[in-house]
């Protein structure tokens, strides 16, 4: 089986429970006759198992009513007329729906109001002027309908097919059973209706009523169709008209019988009518974004919205319109997958063909680069070349556009010039200058080293009878596995664009900011770690002896920072290699790594480290500081053990000297030498050793405002005076993440840390070179410009005509040019169901079981269902489900189909609320695939995880995902989506998003279903960053005001006296990047920057720490920790100092008085 038939499967059990049975399903069962709805068994065995009906092979339900049975596309009876409501006492409802877990039993138990008709009209009754569409959002919706624009004629014709189901009540007797069992038979039906011109271009405003028949012209359509005509907004065109199309189950009576099932519709046109794209708000002064948006996303268009249901539309044709809308009660989408594969092509844009008859690759080889040859070249000068013909063929294609989209198709191809020429630049450097050429050729050497050592097997580590440690297999040889070692044309591409800005420092184009934009899982983090690679030994390159921190690589989730350390450590150790066997010029001191978190992360302090060292040998759940699980160089395992005999040992690190060493306990590794590899986790160490990398969450810089020490991060003595230039390049990972909140901090801050990474040592500064990447971002400019300072951004790679289609990506084909499968989308909203949970059950049931269907071989991308929650609350609550709710369901399922249940045995919380050793273990459990012909599984089968998954989770085998609830962000519902289905080609992706029925905003989403999805990152929502908002101002100002100068000044400078030159220095950093970013906040900093002096200097604190002992004195100290809790007397003359930029505010203690020493009895005096 296919990827493609194994996802098949899964979507096509989904939609069985939830919505019925499908088009050329096998019919199911032992055929039963039914004579005139009574059926007799003559024994009870008889009667047992599943059963179709002989006569129209139609499903038969023998367990539960079909309203117990199914809760999507279903359109109830019973609605009110006049205000009293049509009740039938043959069925009750209550008595259909009893026992589903979280179901409505009652109106009384409806969260929103009972169904109720205004206006409702029978075919018997005048056409209304109103048309209300309350049926279709209420709980139980009785309707259903979809809008659209139409240009039509009189000769046009708009044709309407219904299709539903009606369950018919068997009356069945059963040997032993002393009642009669009710049992339900399918009786599907289908219906057509033609819609006039007249209706449509004459009684505009109108309801009309619209008859619908079988095709055969016999039997009775429970369903009515009203029509609704009105026209469009500003247009000038008589024949255009907004036409909605609704389906009505306005039949009297309750219950099972009345209620129409599996229910959808079609629209088509027939003769001179079209349906043309759906009116949308056009504002006129849309910015340059926007209409950058309007040009990539023109082929993208809205035909229709739903009311109820989702709408969906046919293929759109070369005038623009389309064949069909419909109203999908289950809708789908699949996006187009992107490749950051390039092909040959020729001077038309056609793939050229190898001799087997294969697309030729463009890809560049690293060991070619890396020993300069003319082979490396070639394939750098095909990728320049390639780009540009690229291009000419583009700047062709604007002339055709509609004049509205040539300015802005105009200015994307400036702009990819601009990036080709920045390109060439680079790459001509590397030609002419030997410094660049050296530091490329070693950057080459080291990524491709580095791809090959991080790609290890973990080689496990045992300990021997004699009590050694000793790691199995051989030493790993040096070979490069097929397919590694080549950049894909946008890295390559990335890394020549920002070369002279990294080799050359003084170049004027170095503070403009480069924001690498491409899909998630496309290689960003090797593209940025190949420009950290040339920015240090480019340094090293112009002086041996400067050594220091050269590059910060910054993240906001520590699950992505801990991640990323271990890939980049394997980079570290390569180019450690590297300057060893050219100490002479690359010099003696190491290059290192560094990983700079909080305490509850990774050792702050040597004390810290050895009593985390201590404890992990006594107590096997103590929490891992260290975060190394293997040598990065050779893939020996590293981490806690048990021991024989009891205990466990912490094998690879050592005490030594009141120290902790990280070594490699494999003998033939270079790294199991004295020094120990130069990968740094201790704060202390970090500051002491300065390495060349230093990875950190944003929040770790707020502590430079408590540790006057970090100074040594950027090249500062303990005087405040330069030693070694500073880092030189920030990388700022995921950069969408960074608004908000968070981002107003980081942003105020971030004067300070520019500061500090600036040399001023020459006749004119050194900015440092700022590197952003995101999947997911809108008006980047901005945010960069709040958050940084700079006016100038790079996107990269620079955009093309169409969304999805930038040369460096490009939608994924196969060899004969047929798309490769895509990510597929599925929205769940069930109204009738009463409530998400049992939506839930539903859906974990029905994927459990579906995977289960498919062959052994072909399970493991379906096996484990990732679902992803937005809120721990949301999580605690499918805690509960899959521990009672799933398995009691799947008990049903076994009665009900006769089969053997798959119960979630292993269930996997990916939270925050995990500590930050555990994460690691959890992902690589996660990676463990289902084994085929094993009984027990160690795969998981379903994982509960939090937007700590938004990013830096890579398991290629996942493809199964079930989103609770729409995500609080489109950037969020990307990332967090894009987790799975990363190998298409194995497993393509399958996403079930399931929408809250009583939320609006989800309930928007589900109806213009395919809308959003099809437009998924044009619908990010701009990011907001205000770092000097007043309430900014108010927490973080003299945050980051102490930061510049317990940074700037000697390490033994107390608060008092007040050292005014360095605090009015602070400030007029501050101040200069307000006027940039928000010049009309800039007498707010005043005031409170005068304020802040005043007290600072009116205090006269002799200690900085204010935090109780054995931090500070409470009584002499200007700054404690910002929500710790105060001393109530003294809160107002001591300063609270952040140590995170988030979760900043105070608790509140509540305590419960029992002081209560009389009680008043006496009457209330009368009012």
């Amino acid at each position: 089986m296919s990827g493609i038939e194994a996802r098949e499967t899964v979507e096509a059990a989904l939609r069985r429970e939830l919505f019925g049975p499908l088009d050329g399903d096998l019919v199911r069962g032992q055929p039963l006759t039914i004579n005139a709805g009574v059926v007799h068994f003559e024994t009870t065995e008889a009667s047992r198992g599943q059963f179709h009906d002989a006569d129209s092979g139609q499903e038969i339900l023998t367990s539960g009513t079909p309203l117990k049975r199914y809760g999507v596309g279903v359109l109830f009876a019973g609605a009110t007329v006049g205000g009293s409501s049509v009740e039938s006492a043959e069925e009750d409802v209550s008595d259909a729906l009893d026992g589903v877990t979280g179901l409505a039993l009652s109106e009384d138990d409806l969260i929103g109001p009972p169904v109720e008709i205004q206006g409702h009209v029978r075919h018997d009754v005048a056409d209304s002027d109103d048309f209300d569409l309350t049926d279709a959002n209420t709980f139980k919706p009785s309707a259903m309908a979809v809008s659209f624009e139409t240009r039509m004629a009189d000769s046009g014709t708009l044709i309407v097919e219904v299709v539903g189901a009606r369950y018919e009540k068997l009356t069945v007797h059963i040997p032993g059973v002393a009642k009669p069992v009710d049992w339900w038979a399918r009786r599907p039906f289908e219906a057509v209706g033609t819609i006039s011109a007249r209706t449509v271009l004459r009684e505009t405003n109108r309801l009309k009523i619209i008859d619908v028949v079988p095709p055969s012209g016999e039997g009775v359509v429970p369903l009515a169709v009203r029509v609704f005509s009105r026209p469009v907004p500003g247009a000038d065109d008589p024949a255009l008209r907004i036409v909605t199309v609704a389906v009505v189950n306005d039949a009297p009576g309750s219950g099972p019988s009345a209620a129409v099932f599996q229910v959808g519709f079609k629209v088509s046109t027939v003769g001179d009518a079209d349906i043309v794209p759906y009116p949308e708000v056009e504002l006129p002064d849309r910015d340059e974004e926007e209409r950058s948006l309007d040009l990539l996303y023109r082929n993208q268009r809205t035909y229709a919205i739903g009311h109820g249901c989702a709408a969906e539309w046919g293929a759109v044709n070369a005038e623009g319109v389309v064949p069909f809308v419909q109203a999908a009660a289950l809708p789908a989408y699949e996006a187009v997958s992107l490749s950051p594969n390039v092909y040959l092509s020729d001077d038309n844009g056609n793939p050229v063909f190898d001799a087997d008859g294969k697309r030729q690759p463009v890809a560049v080889s690293m060991a070619a680069l890396a020993s300069g040859s003319e082979d490396g070249a070639a394939q750098v000068e095909l990728v320049l070349s390639q780009y540009e013909k690229w291009i000419d063929r583009r700047e062709a294609e604007i002339p055709e556009l509609l004049p509205r989209y040539q300015d802005a198709a105009s200015e994307h191809m400036r702009r990819a010039r601009a990036a080709l020429t920045r390109m060439r630049t680079g790459w001509s450097l590397v030609a002419a200058n030997d410094r660049a050429a050296r530091a490329f050729r070693w950057a080459n050497e080291a990524m491709l080293l580095q791809q090959v050592r991080s790609g290890f097997e973990l080689r496990e580590a045992k300990q021997s009878d004699d009590g050694r440690w000793r790691v199995e297999g051989a030493h790993p040889a040096l070979t490069v596995p097929t397919g590694r070692g080549y950049w894909r044309p946008f890295q390559i591409a990335f890394l020549l664009a920002v070369l002279p800005e990294l080799v050359e420092p003084e170049r004027q184009t170095r503070s403009d900011v480069d924001l690498i934009f491409f899909p998630t899982g496309g290689g960003k983090t090797e593209a940025y770690l190949g420009a950290a690679a040339v920015s240090l030994l480019s340094r090293r390159l112009r002086n041996p002896e400067d050594a220091g921190t050269d590059t910060l690589m910054r993240y906001t989730l520590r699950l992505l920072t801990a991640q990323q350390f271990l890939r980049a450590a394997s980079l570290v150790c390569v180019l450690e290699d590297i300057r060893e066997q050219n100490s002479d010029t690359v010099g003696a001191a190491p290059f290192g790594i560094g990983i700079w978190l909080g305490g509850s992360s990774t050792p702050n302090t040597w004390k810290q480290a050895l009593d985390n060292l201590r404890a992990l040998r006594r107590q096997p759940h103590e929490q891992n500081l260290f975060l190394l699980l293997r040598c990065p160089w050779c893939g020996a395992q590293m981490g806690p053990k048990p021991k024989k005999g009891g205990g466990q040992e912490p094998i690879g690190y050592e005490e030594a000297a009141g120290k902790v060493v990280l070594r490699c306990i494999d003998g033939e590794c270079k790294y199991s030498r004295r020094a120990g590899l130069p990968v740094h986790v201790v704060d202390d160490d970090i500051y002491e050793a300065r390495p060349s990398i230093v990875i950190g969450t944003v929040d770790k810089f707020a502590m430079m405002a408590w540790r006057p020490r970090a100074r040594n991060l950027f090249g500062l003595d303990a005087s405040g005076a330069r030693e070694v230039s500073p880092p030189s390049l920030i990388i700022q990972d995921e950069l969408h993440l960074i608004s908000g909140p968070l981002g107003s901090m980081v942003g105020i801050y971030e004067p300070v840390i520019d500061e500090l990474c600036t040399d001023r040592r020459g006749v004119s500064p050194v900015f440092p070179k700022i590197i952003a990447s995101t999947a997911t971002i809108r008006r980047y400019e901005e945010q960069i410009k709040g958050l940084f300072g700079r006016e100038t951004v790079a996107l990269f790679p620079p955009h093309g005509l169409e969304e999805g289609r930038s040369f460096f990506a490009e939608p994924a084909t196969s060899n004969d040019g047929v798309p490769e499968p895509g990510r597929r989308y599925i929205g769940v909203m069930s109204a009738s169901l009463g409530s998400t949970q049992t939506v839930q059950v539903r859906v974990a049931a029905a994927t459990l079981q579906a995977a289960v269907d498919i062959p052994e071989e072909d399970r493991d991308g379906y096996w484990t269902n990732l679902n992803f929650l937005n809120s721990l609350r949301e999580l605690g609550n499918t805690v509960s489900l899959v521990q009672s709710d799933i398995p009691d369901y799947l008990t049903g399922l076994r009665r009900r189909d006769g089969i053997a249940p798959r119960w979630p045995h292993r269930t996997m919380e990916l939270t925050s609320r995990r500590r930050s050793d555990e994460i690691p273990k959890a992902i690589e459990q996660l990676q463990v695939k289902y084994a085929v012909g094993k009984e027990r599984q160690e795969a998981f089968d379903i994982c509960l995880a939090s937007n700590i998954i938004e990013v830096g989770v890579d398991i290629d085998r996942l493809a199964l995902m079930t989103i609770i609830g729409q995500p609080k962000t489109t950037a969020q519902y990307i990332q967090v989506s894009g987790r799975v289905g990363r190998k298409p080609e194995v497993s393509p992706g399958l996403v079930i998003t399931i929408y809250g029925a009583a939320k609006p905003r989800d309930r928007s989403h589900y109806e213009r279903f395919r809308t959003y999805h099809q437009q998924l990152y044009a619908q990010v929502e701009p990011t907001s960053v205000t770092p000097f908002a007043m309430p900014v101002l108010r927490r973080a100002l003299h945050a980051a005001a102490v930061a510049y100068v317990r940074q700037t000044s000697p390490e033994s400078l107390g608060p008092d006296p007040f050292p005014s030159s360095a605090y009015d220095e602070a400030i007029r950093l501050l101040r200069e990047r307000a006027e940039i970013v928000e010049p009309d906040e800039v007498p707010v900093l005043d005031r409170f920057a005068r304020d802040r002096a005043r007290q600072w200097s009116g205090w006269e604190r002799t200690e900085w720490d204010a935090n109780p002992a054995p931090f500070g004195d409470p009584l002499q100290g200007l700054m404690r920790f910002a929500g710790t809790l105060p001393d109530l007397d003294r809160r107002a003359t001591i300063w609270d100092v952040p140590t995170s930029m988030r979760n900043v505010d105070a608790e509140c203690r509540l305590e419960v008085s029992q002081a209560y020493l009389f009680q008043d009895t006496a009457p209330e005096e009368p009012a």
